[in-house]
């Protein structure tokens, strides 16, 4: 497991470790997006604003696919980041639920926002 493979000085378990490392900082870069994204949801709920934004979720996937610059192609691109933004508007949707937003006006607009994904 620990021999080079012919290519590099590298061993996979060399490689394997820089996995991990680029696995915590983009943990670590998702939970600070999220928390950022629960900032979002508070001044939305203080001012009456829809959960949903499709406009700007189209802006982030375009923007995320023209900064691509490979090995994952567009739809690898469009794919995570969708992934990504759901999971954020998730926990955007819980925390406006326990800012007291009415629920089922958050429902409606979490069912609109999945058809129109």
């Amino acid at each position: 497991m620990g021999q080079p493979n012919g290519k590099s000085e590298k061993t996979l378990e060399d490689w394997r470790q820089q996995i991990d490392a680029l696995d915590s900082e983009l943990l670590s870069l998702l939970n600070r997006r999220a928390a950022i994204a629960c900032e979002i949801a508070a001044i939305k709920v203080a001012a009456g604003v829809p959960a949903y934004d499709g406009k700007r979720e189209s802006q982030v996937l375009e923007r995320a696919t023209a900064k691509n610059t490979g090995p994952f192609d567009s739809q690898s691109v469009t794919a995570i980041f969708a992934a990504i933004i759901h999971e954020t508007r998730r926990l955007g949707t819980e925390r406006m639920e326990a800012c007291g937003s009415e629920p089922s006006e958050i429902r409606k607009r979490r069912e609109g926002s999945l058809r129109s994904s």
